[in-house]
């Protein structure tokens, strides 16, 4: 029954086929003494010929085009609204069940996804009123025991028709493409993130050269103002300025070399025994010339040591970022620094009564070249560089923030080496990118 089907479905689809391959070539089959005849005219076929395009429609042959093709060939009674699908062409990891399957109209517009089911509808109502006798679309529709959408494309031709013109029957073929959208698909995000990295690069190139420029220039124009200073005091203003830009001008380098070794995986963690509380009494003595006149900074000592195994370096830079930005924008108040111990982790604590920010910016506080304040001097860099090298060791890292209140910021150290030892950052992110492109 389904051999017969599949014949009689195909037969116009094979016709079109016959004619873009050989497009002078109308069907041969009823002329005899292998005559045949062209749309221009008449010509004379040999037996050889006529042999190939029977062995073109051979049933075997069309049997494995169908099946490579997961073609479902179909007809539609338009009289009774029954379609009839033949399912022994198509992969049956899409559809189980009997290889002939029945089912009205209606049930098929149940299956097909709502952002389609208009256009169908229209479709219909054109064939239906002899409006349309073809028809080629692609949509998504719900089959199989798992009722998953799969993409397919739909082509019909109108048959046999009544007295007064419309059509009776429909006959085409269902096509699952579902594959090949996958493969569009992938093959459109591949562009999208290409176009985005290229994106990313001029962005960092316009981003360096703004950042380079600035200090390079307050070290060139305050330069040459300590050069033709008559006093004392005025040189010494304009040295301060130079050793302040130097300093930004060595802290853009630092985070740019940090992000791109973080990128490349190339950072090594050293693993050195040490004690947590006399790392950040040394690093907050550092920052604290840092601060604004009217902050204060204290490390809280916790009464029992917290000894781990880490890289001394890497902590102190984790550490030294996050009070760079609290005292950035912190005018007054106080920043603290806290730490304790969990079971398996040390959790160190920044909060600071700065000016905050929404819930919006701590979301992209790690993004690269990301600044909720445009006005405060930073590449944008720093938080992204904090992030890879806190995501490196195996830690944690949160913020929580609230404007005009202050913001908080914990991370976690691994209490013990194990826990990140011969770790690569991609492997740590099970191959996911660090940084949003």
């Amino acid at each position: 029954m389904w051999q017969v089907l599949s014949l009689f479905t195909l037969l116009p689809l094979c016709q079109e086929i016959l004619f873009r391959f050989f497009p002078r070539l109308e069907m041969p089959m009823s002329r005899p003494h292998g005559t045949g005849r062209t749309r221009g005219g008449d010509t004379n076929w040999s037996m050889n010929e006529l042999q190939e395009l029977k062995d073109f429609l051979d049933e075997s042959y069309m049997s494995e085009v169908l099946h490579s093709l997961n073609i479902i060939p179909w007809t539609f009674d338009l009289q009774r609204n029954v379609i009839t699908s033949n399912l022994s062409y198509i992969d049956r990891k899409y559809m189980g069940g009997p290889l002939l399957h029945k089912q009205s109209f209606e049930e098929l517009t149940t299956n097909i996804l709502p952002d389609f089911r208009e256009e169908i509808l229209e479709i219909y109502r054109k064939v239906k009123n002899g409006i349309a006798s073809r028809a080629n679309f692609q949509m998504q529709i719900r089959i199989g025991e798992k009722r998953r959408p799969v993409w397919v494309e739909m082509n019909l031709v109108t048959k046999e028709h009544d007295e007064e013109g419309k059509p009776m029957l429909a006959v085409g073929a269902v096509t699952i493409i579902q594959e090949r959208k996958e493969a569009e698909r992938a093959m459109l995000e591949a562009h999208r993130k290409a176009e985005q990295a290229n994106m990313v690069k001029t962005n960092f190139l316009a981003n360096m050269t703004h950042e380079f420029r600035t200090p390079l220039n307050s070290v060139l124009g305050f330069s040459t103002i300590m050069a033709h200073s008559d006093t004392i005091e005025e040189r010494m203003q304009c040295l301060g300025a130079v050793q302040t830009s130097g300093r930004q001008l060595l802290q853009i380098i630092d985070d740019v070399i940090e992000l791109s070794k973080l990128e490349s995986n190339e950072v090594e963690l050293h693993r050195d025994l040490l004690d947590i509380n006399d790392l950040l009494k040394k690093v907050v003595e550092e920052v604290k010339p840092m601060r604004k006149p009217n902050v204060e900074m204290t490390h809280h000592h916790t009464e029992a040591n917290i000894i781990l195994h880490g890289d001394e370096q890497k902590i102190s830079l984790v550490l030294r970022q996050i009070l760079d930005n609290a005292c950035k924008y912190t005018e007054h108040g106080h920043i603290d620094v806290y730490c304790h111990k969990s079971s398996e982790h040390a959790v160190i604590t920044v909060k600071d009564t700065g000016i905050g920010m929404s819930q919006d910016c701590a979301r992209h506080i790690f993004d690269r070249f990301y600044k909720g304040n445009s006005f405060v001097p930073g590449t944008g860099l720093g938080m992204s560089v904090v992030k890879g090298l806190v995501t490196l060791w195996n830690g944690t890292i949160k913020v929580d923030s609230e404007p005009h209140v202050g913001t908080s910021v914990t991370f976690t150290i691994p209490l013990h080496a194990s826990f990140y030892q011969n770790r690569t950052l991609h492997e740590l992110l099970h191959g996911r990118p660090l940084f949003a492109l």
